[in-house]
């Protein structure tokens, strides 16, 4: 996308940028990060977002997150995007990682390499009525001002049980900026599969994947670096999840 920061105030940003049809966009970025204004020009898209169809609000939808990158880029100090959602706070997360002993890996990240496998051994409901499918398990950890790994939290997970309500274990704590989580659904983990050699290049490759995952949610080519094969984000705008 073209971009161009038009200005600032003490409410927003002001981002002009033109979509892969070359449609041009005018968005209003709160410091906040919440969009303020998102005016498009005559004939292109409709205005309502129930009037436009999937590929239309697809476009719409990465401009907007587009625009806050743009804004995030331009005011690195101010908090626009949310850190899990700015590939800068990963990159401290996977130098962190890397940097990691793995003899203190592979004793913290038991339980999450576990409930990947087996959620329903975590769960605080009876195994039977756990839906695995749904299970989204999470595993978060600090990182400290210079790139090293804090605190490491407990795994925790969420899930759908067999009668439609919702269930969860353990809790992933409020997030700020020192907060790094990792969040997969239930893995088909083969019985070659060793832990001590590959689950720490697996979770690097899952962050990794989240910042591929950030540049497709944005409409953007992620850099060749970041396209790898994994699980990165659950949800993103338009396709190529995973994929690329």
């Amino acid at each position: 996308m073209k971009i161009e920061i038009l200005g600032h105030d003490d409410q927003a940003i002001g981002i002009e940028l033109y979509d892969e049809n070359n449609h041009r966009h005018i968005v209003n970025v709160e410091w906040c990060g919440d969009i303020e204004k998102h005016t498009i020009d005559e004939n292109s898209y409709p205005y309502k977002r129930e009037e436009r169809s999937e590929e239309e609000q697809r476009i719409m939808s990465q401009v907007e997150e587009r625009a806050k990158y743009a804004a995030q880029q331009e005011f690195p100090e101010e908090d626009i995007l949310e850190p899990m959602w700015d590939p800068e706070h990963i990159k401290r997360g996977i130098e962190a990682l890397k940097a990691y002993q793995l003899d203190d890996f592979h004793r913290e990240f038991r339980d999450y390499y576990e409930a990947l496998q087996d959620p329903a051994k975590y769960a605080s409901d009876p195994r039977e009525s756990v839906v695995v499918e749904s299970a989204r398990i999470y595993k978060a950890f600090t990182i400290t001002p210079d790139n090293r790994i804090g605190e490491i939290d407990d795994v925790a997970l969420s899930y759908e049980c067999q009668d439609g309500s919702d269930g969860s274990a353990g809790r992933v704590r409020e997030m700020d900026d020192s907060l790094i989580v990792c969040a997969m659904p239930a893995l088909d983990i083969g019985e070659s599969f060793d832990y001590e050699d590959e689950f720490h290049k697996l979770v690097l490759t899952h962050l990794i994947a989240q910042i591929r995952d950030i540049y497709l949610h944005m409409g953007e080519e992620p850099p060749d670096e970041y396209k790898v094969q994994g699980v990165g984000k659950l949800n993103i705008h338009g396709d190529g999840i995973g994929e690329t």
